[in-house]
């Protein structure tokens, strides 16, 4: 299942927020609708989206927009509310926001704004070659690779990123798995049966994903990764092992291991 369309939509129970609702679910949007600010962070903790519609008063949106970009720098989103001035629109943009709103929008109008921000994340790493020099010194290859023992992850057009000892564990076992999906059950740990312990342990690996997520986009990568909902994870893209890559991986798996213990703590912390 792609994920590229799911949408957090912070609103009232309204008509007219309703029939926005309704309006991009028939234009091919998953939306999950909250009804406050813990509803928002908690949704976003278990299942990251993509985009997010926050229609609030404006204080309720700029913190909204502050803590939300803070946790992910290629999450889209867009704000809804009576803005009184062009002030009140900057300030809005200033705390994160990529688009300001009026409650009056069409879902039309909503979905066009949304499909530009997917168009945005989804051409990160679709830069042509005369824009990206490190995929101008080389052809741009037909599928990821997960090389270096695991350690590196190569994109299409050639880019490198180093993983933590979790996040090499995860695209592993997605490399490996029938047609590159895996259940959250398979990430528990070894012997874990309590549900306080499985709680800790899916919440953990939501929280490296979109770690994960956010240290590609800062290296001008957009990884195919998607949640299949209420059940695991995919890769959705081609993707190999390459034996033959080979660089100095000691200080990664270093930095892996404190990596893996923070995102286990901030995981434990939030349940």
């Amino acid at each position: 299942m792609n994920n590229t369309l799911d949408v957090i939509f912070l609103g009232n129970d309204d008509a007219r927020q309703a029939r926005l609702v309704e309006a991009l679910s028939h234009l091919g949007f998953n939306v999950r609708r909250c009804h406050d600010l813990v509803d928002v962070y908690d949704r976003y903790s278990r299942r990251p989206s993509p985009l997010v519609v926050l229609e609030a008063p404006l204080t309720d949106v700029h913190n909204a927009a502050v803590r939300l970009r803070a946790m992910d720098r290629g999450l889209g989103i867009v704000a809804i509310a009576g803005f009184a001035d062009a002030e009140s629109r900057i300030r809005t943009l200033l705390c994160g926001a990529d688009a300001c709103l009026p409650p009056d929008v069409t879902g039309l109008e909503l979905a066009a704004v949304l499909q530009a921000l997917v168009r945005r994340a989804v051409g990160l790493d679709g830069m042509d070659a005369a824009a990206d020099p490190q995929a101008s010194d080389e052809p741009a290859q037909e599928a990821w690779r997960l090389a270096n023992k695991g350690w590196t992850l190569i994109s299409p057009r050639g880019r490198t990123l180093g993983l933590t000892t979790g996040e090499r564990d995860f695209l592993s076992r997605l490399v490996n798995a029938p047609d590159r999906k895996v259940s959250r059950d398979a990430f528990l740990a070894d012997g874990a049966d309590d549900a306080d312990n499985g709680i800790t342990r899916r919440r953990f690996v939501d929280v490296m994903i979109s770690r994960l997520r956010r240290k590609a986009t800062a290296n001008q990568m957009t990884l195919p990764i998607r949640a299949v909902h209420g059940w695991g994870y995919m890769f959705a893209a081609d993707i190999a092992l390459d034996l033959d890559y080979r660089v100095s991986v000691e200080d990664s798996r270093v930095d892996g291991q404190d990596a893996w213990r923070r995102e286990t703590a901030d995981a434990s912390a939030s349940v």
